[in-house]
């Protein structure tokens, strides 16, 4: 694990947790974008009611896979609230990643968040210009698969997803002893 720790103009404190992951269409690209969903889409995700709603520490977090060609990114951030201890916050965030390493989520939540995703897929062809419509989609399935048409094929990736494949992938992909761990503090 790497860690560092800078101090910078910032208002507030701010962990970035980072692991290496798959490249886009490789197994464990879809499992991962659930998985954002289940630990920060949305306010009933697990992060998100844990950290900024019930304990107030946070003002935001957010979870993503960051899909490229050769290889991606899996990131947390999370940005403290004034005066919260940002190893609480890390304490938090690798409970959750413990939990959800351990036990499938349930199938409720799970259901949620494969449903969250199809829509942004759906949503993402009825935007207007600025990275989004259908031509931008076309191209960029074309870009990534060498298929125009790939919407289809991209959304089954996720529909045939199960609550347990995205724990295999949380144990196999976000080890907590292997990331790159960034803390932003504001300049004292």
């Amino acid at each position: 694990m790497k860690k560092k720790t800078i101090q910078d103009r910032v208002q507030l404190p701010r962990l970035y947790l980072t692991w290496p992951t798959p490249a886009q269409f490789t197994p464990g690209d879809a499992e991962l974008d659930v998985l954002s969903q289940l630990l920060a889409g949305g306010k009933n995700s697990r992060l998100y009611k844990r950290l900024v709603y019930d304990l107030q520490i946070a003002q935001d977090v957010a979870a993503f896979q960051a899909s490229k060609a050769l290889n991606s990114e899996y990131q947390i951030v999370v940005t403290a609230r004034p005066d919260a201890s940002i190893d609480r916050i890390r304490g938090i965030v690798d409970e959750e990643l413990r939990r959800i390493q351990q036990s499938p989520a349930d199938a409720r939540e799970f259901q949620r968040a494969i449903n969250q995703i199809e829509s942004s897929f759906y949503d993402r062809l009825e935007q207007i210009g600025g990275g989004g419509g259908v031509a931008d989609q076309l191209n960029s399935n074309y870009y990534a698969a060498g298929n125009p048409g790939y919407f289809n094929e991209d959304l089954s990736r996720y529909r045939a997803l199960t609550a347990g494949d995205i724990t295999a992938a949380a144990a196999r992909f976000l080890p907590l002893d292997k990331r790159v761990e960034l803390t932003v503090e504001p300049v004292k």
